[in-house]
């Protein structure tokens, strides 16, 4: 399984999806305020989904360059390579929380923004791969 996480300061959407399916699909928005209680429900995520790659939202801003939330996603990306030992991808989130809001889900736009990063990630994954 495939965990994506669209992180953000209040907010973190997560999405899961199979490997043999390779749909996305929302999971849940959790509070990211309390970082140790952030990490031990991921971990609990983790273990009960069997979750084997993390991939977590990159967010740059149009023209590439970096913002206040970049710094932070990239700290909350290295507390994650401490904190779980399975493969942790970054992937460019540039356009999904444009999108996701266009759908006015009020917090939930969170997780379906971790929905269109991993189907992204799955999508482009399977062209370069061809499988």
């Amino acid at each position: 399984m495939l965990l994506s996480i669209d992180y953000g300061s209040k907010y973190i959407g997560l999405a899961v999806a199979s490997l043999q399916i390779k749909i996305a699909t929302p999971y849940k928005t959790i509070q990211g305020e309390d970082i140790p209680l952030l990490f031990q429900e991921l971990q609990e995520i983790v273990l009960k989904q069997k979750i084997t790659q993390i991939i977590i939202g990159h967010p740059l801003s149009l023209s590439g360059k970096s913002s206040e939330q970049t710094k932070k996603t990239e700290d909350f990306i290295k507390q994650c390579k401490k904190e779980f030992d399975i493969p942790i991808f970054v992937f460019d989130e540039r356009f999904t929380s444009k999108m996701a809001n266009n759908l006015s889900l009020g917090r939930e736009n969170h997780a379906v923004a971790a929905s269109i990063i991993l189907q992204d990630y799955i999508d482009r994954e399977t062209l370069v791969s061809g499988a």
